[in-house]
């Protein structure tokens, strides 16, 4: 074989048409401003790059032309040398269709017959796990660029953008993506690059969950106006349900999570319409306090201060308060599992205002599992009978079997929903006698037809049974709720998906903003079902390829089978493990100390309208339907709402007793904003019921149960008494819990665990000054009656005083104040409520004149 040479060759000019590794010839160093312009991040090894395409470069044409030849004998070019040309390390991700392609499109329109044989590989240009190859021919020196993929790293979705989603998809970050690309021998991407990528991607996945969010919300508005479910003001009213999760597992023993989240979902799509995501730490701010150095310009995503525990609250609240301006419907019911601190927070800021209320509904598998627990923990009390603690443990199950049996049957019956809740009571309460203690004279017919009372049992049982009412009686307060037979299930699913995406909570992704897309990718893929899908989509308004496509018809099928299954299964689904109740004490310092801005004043005549407007609405109710649709009193939600209305019973010796220069703020954030609850206020409920049969068996009369009663002459002015004998007499209950271990009520004084009373002529008399007294009075007057039943009632002894109506103590101590109190300081609240702004107790009206001593307050309202 024989190869060209040029006439005026000589030792030190000799070149031939293939270029040797320790070239260096002016052509080469000619690219090399292109080499800074193109920023190549990572050369491959031989350091040589080009950046033009075929580019031919012919050498020493002018003597090929002239003709002039010499011959020598050329040597078979190896290719084991190849090496010195340039290595490729491991291997790549190639688009094999693309590579093949480009070889075929590699051009030498030099005639001399070369192809893409004749090329060998100079360097590699990678980027991720993006390469450009470059060659160069030894025929006619034409160098020609080959890339692993067709989307460059400029593109809107490139092959290392396309990692970072997968990982995010999958739930993995970038120490686990290293390490599977490193155990493929394929060069990954460094971690700078990735985060890079995960910050852009990010917001690019925001926008498409926010899109999904709409378009879920405005199926939820579609549905709503056609069921009818709009407000007075037009507005459509949604149910929906919400709940809260955190990045990382408490086990019940530490809640200090840096970051957390809270959904609302709608009940009828089962979409998420709302995530309200609070991050507590930032790893770029921490660092630089750490070092006391100044901080450096970047995205902080930090947006929470405060404990771990109150983010649930916080979202939800922020979520009911936008859902106007979102998606321009109103949250009238919310479905939680039980969790007081969000229905506090509501209550404080009213999103919707005090005509408005969220109506809060009970998670009916929290309730029925607390009260499986509490049976649990009851039956390995060892101080009671074996025997009993067995037959409680081996009928746990057939317990909750039974409710939620009662719950089906009862919400079908067509009756008024306050028979169905009643007869709904009746069973949880009749269920211990039926499966534990074997008495079935109280058994509903579709229920049980059985009969007989085993003495042996009710005998060995006496002791336990008092335990066993208390925890039916905590279920039987929420009989409202399980009469709606509803549930969080939604939450809790998409909190599963939120674990998936965020790699079952193992990994840490809250330092910077991975655990914020990584919420809201799991929006997409909740709400879509397709979350790959989704964000292509809106990213590069292309759909997936094949490969893409195939997955996603697979996973779909998949779904639809395992749904199929679960549709034709009798098995109950099991329930998931309940999240522990969080304590949200609201920060004091939290908000800002100036006064609001365009804050009514009471002054204002416009203002007086739209009380007095209030209160004239007020008294146009119907009272004799509001009584006997709150006769369940803390278990209905309308006697609840009422009562937010109105100055109560309970409420009137706090206001009456009130001095001249007290500060009426905290009275009115206690009555409008509080939630207070305590072992002895659940003492004194638990004790009511047994206190009431325990006075039936005395005294032989029959108590019945009594709603909220609405004054006739002051609207604004209710009270509830514990139960109602006839038109003349009433009833009032009270179970001290400190005097709940003395022996009798003398003890009980004596020792100061029963302060509000005394013993006079042997017999306990209720003092005149205490806040009770006044609360009797009240109930007399508003329910017109002449006479209570004062009932102390502790385990081991009860007490009942006879308590006449006073019309002279009413309308010497407590009428005027009354009103007062009422039109001066709760109702401006009401109306238009202030502490809702910041939860500021500070922020309340107070009224610059003493409330005890305007009795004619009224009189200047109107």
């Amino acid at each position: 074989m024989f190869r060209l040479k040029t006439a005026n060759f000589n030792a030190q000019q000799e070149e031939h048409f293939d270029l040797a590794p320790h070239d260096t010839s002016t052509e080469e160093n000619s690219v090399a401003p292109l080499l800074l312009e193109d920023d190549r991040s990572m050369p491959g090894p031989s350091g040589n790059i080009f950046s033009n395409v075929n580019e031919f470069t012919p050498r020493n044409i002018d003597e090929i032309e002239s003709h002039v030849l010499s011959a020598e004998k050329a040597q078979t070019h190896d290719f084991s040398n190849t090496e010195s040309f340039g290595e490729i390390i491991g291997r790549r991700i190639v688009d094999l269709s693309y590579i093949f392609a480009q070889i075929k499109n590699v051009n030498h329109d030099i005639g001399l017959g070369c192809s893409f044989i004749d090329m060998d590989f100079v360097s590699e240009d990678r980027r991720g796990c993006y390469s450009e190859c470059w060659f160069i021919c030894k025929m006619c020196n034409i160098k020609s660029k080959i890339c692993t993929v067709k989307e460059s790293p400029k593109t809107n979705w490139s092959i290392n953008k396309a990692i970072v989603n997968s990982t995010i998809a999958i739930g993995i970050g970038y120490t686990q993506v290293y390490e599977l690309l490193s155990g493929l021998e394929i060069p990954s991407i460094s971690s700078n690059t990735y985060t890079r990528i995960e910050t852009l991607l990010g917001a690019e996945i925001s926008n498409t969950a926010w899109s999904e969010m709409e378009k879920a919300g405005q199926e939820e508005k579609r549905l709503a106006i056609e069921s009818g479910c709009v407000g007075s003001d037009g507005i459509p009213m949604i149910t929906v349900v919400a709940d809260g999760q955190w990045s990382k597992r408490s086990y019940r023993t530490k809640y200090d999570a840096l970051s957390g989240v809270a959904s609302i979902i709608g009940y009828n799509t089962k979409k998420v319409l709302f995530v309200g995501i609070r991050n507590r730490y930032c790893v770029i701010c921490e660092r630089s306090n750490n070092k006391k150095i100044e901080t450096p310009n970047h995205f902080c995503f930090l947006n929470w201060k405060q404990g771990a525990t109150s983010i649930e609250a916080d979202a939800i609240a922020e979520g009911f308060k936008r859902s106007i301006e979102i998606h321009g419907v109103k949250y009238s019911k919310l479905i939680g599992d039980g969790d007081s601190s969000v229905t506090k927070r509501l209550n404080e800021i009213l999103p919707y205002g005090p005509i408005c209320r969220v109506q809060k509904v009970e998670c009916r598998n929290h309730l029925l599992r607390n009260y499986s627990q509490k049976l649990m923990a009851l039956s390995k009390r060892t101080d009671y009978p074996i025997k009993i603690r067995k037959k409680i443990s081996a009928n746990i199950l057939r317990l909750r079997t039974d409710i939620t049996c009662a719950i089906r049957f009862r919400k079908l019956e067509n009756k008024p929903l306050y028979h169905k809740v009643a007869g709904l009571r009746l069973d949880i309460a009749n269920a211990p006698n039926h499966r534990i203690f074997e008495i079935h004279k109280n058994c509903s017919a579709y229920f049980c037809k059985r009969s007989g009372v085993p003495q042996n049992i009710i005998l060995e049982g006496k002791s336990i049974r008092q335990e066993i009412d208390t925890i039916v009686s905590r279920l039987s307060n929420n009989a409202e709720s399980l009469i709606m037979d509803v549930d969080n299930n939604a939450c809790e699913q998409f909190n599963s998906v939120i674990n998936k995406f965020l790699g079952g909570k193992r990994i840490n992704f809250t330092q910077k903003s991975s655990y914020s897309t990584r919420v809201q990718a799991a929006v997409i893929s909740y709400n879509s079902g397709e979350y790959l899908r989704s964000v292509k989509k809106y990213v590069t308004h292309k759909s997936p390829g094949k490969v893409g496509k195939q997955f996603l018809r697979r996973t779909l099928a998949k779904r639809y089978t395992c749904q199929k299954k679960r549709k034709s299964s009798s098995n109950e689904p099991k329930l998931k493990s309940k999240r522990p109740k969080r304590n949200n004490n609201a920060d004091e310092d939290y908000g800002h100390a100036d006064p609001l801005d365009n804050l009514k004043d009471v002054n204002d005549e416009q203002f007086i309208n739209e009380m007095n407007e209030f209160v004239r609405k007020l008294g146009k109710v119907d009272r004799v339907h509001i009584e006997k649709e709150t006769r369940d009193q803390a278990s209905s939600e309308l006697w609840k709402r009422e009562r937010l209305s109105r100055l109560t019973g309970s409420n009137f010796g706090r206001v009456c007793k009130m001095r001249q220069n007290t500060s009426c703020k905290n009275t009115v954030h206690s009555i409008l904003y509080s939630n207070f609850t305590s072992s002895a206020v659940q003492f004194g409920k638990d004790m009511e019921q047994i206190a009431i049969n325990k006075f039936e068996e005395m005294s032989g009369f029959q108590v019945k149960p009594c709603g909220l009663h609405i004054d006739e002459e002051y609207p604004y002015l209710a009270a509830s008494p514990d139960g109602v004998i006839d038109n003349d007499r009433l009833i009032e209950v009270k179970a001290p819990y400190a005097a709940r271990s003395t022996i009798n009520y003398i003890e009980a004084v004596e020792t100061g665990k029963l302060k509000y009373c005394t013993v006079e002529n042997e017999k306990l008399k209720l003092k005149e000054n205490n806040i009770y007294y006044y609360q009797i009075q009240g109930q007399l007057h508003i329910t017109k009656r002449k006479l209570c039943f004062f009932i102390v009632y502790s385990p081991q002894w009860i007490s009942v005083e006879e308590i006449s109506y006073d019309d002279n103590f009413w309308t010497s101590n407590m009428e005027d104040k009354l009103q007062s109190f009422y039109w001066n300081c709760l109702l401006p609240e009401i109306v238009d409520p202030a502490f809702k702004y910041r939860l500021l107790i500070s922020d309340i009206r107070d009224p610059k004149t003493s409330t005890v001593k305007t009795p004619k307050a009224k009189k200047k309202l109107f």
